[in-house]
């Protein structure tokens, strides 16, 4: 009896010694990330859309219009799409400015009024808002700051002006009628960061 009151007396001390090392046992380990600063870094990238499909360009070219003979006007087979990524986590409130030069004609003449600029806000490939939607030659100097564009980025949409009440063209702007002399018209669109 004396043996097993001792063994049990043993196993008790133990027990205590034991947990009491494992209770005040710990040890830290640090965890770390350096996140480099990436600033002034803008993309434009254009793409012609004809239909559902888009296909990459490198400039915004309507081509030869053809003639619509039943609303008498002149009419492309596409539409332009211009994304703007800007690559900027400084914290730093940059804007995006767009501006342009005339759509016009060496001979006189020019298409600032005939075809639409639609500024959007996108937050994936399929859904955007429109922030603001202006004929070409109102296109000037038109901005948008990353505050506004948080959560997505900029597209803009080129088109030439339809006269069609179910998709509206924006204020100012006129179909390419007979009223517009022949001819090849050239214009530029510069698309600005800043801090």
């Amino acid at each position: 009896m004396k043996k097993i009151l001792i063994c049990m007396l043993a196993v008790v001390a133990f027990a205590f010694s034991a947990a009491g090392v494992y209770a005040s046992t710990s040890q830290t380990v640090n965890v770390n990330a350096t996140i480099p600063t990436m600033t002034g870094g803008l993309t434009v990238t254009v793409s012609k859309v004809v239909g559902t499909t888009w296909t990459p360009a490198t400039s915004i070219s309507f081509g030869t219009l053809a003639w619509d003979p039943t609303n008498h006007i002149f009419l492309p087979n596409c539409y332009y799409a211009a994304d703007i990524g800007v690559v900027d986590n400084s914290g730093t409130v940059w804007t995006v400015t767009h501006t342009r030069t005339s759509l016009a004609r060496s001979a006189g003449g020019n298409l600032d009024n005939k075809v639409n600029v639609s500024f959007n806000k996108q937050t994936d490939d399929t859904h955007g808002t429109e922030l603001q939607k202006v004929s070409y030659g109102n296109s000037q100097s038109i901005a948008y700051t990353k505050t506004q564009l948080s959560g997505g980025w900029l597209r803009i949409y080129y088109g030439v002006g339809t006269g069609d009440p179910a998709h509206p063209d924006a204020p100012g702007v006129t179909p390419i009628g007979l009223d517009t002399p022949a001819g090849t018209y050239n214009g530029t669109v510069t698309i600005t960061l800043t801090p």
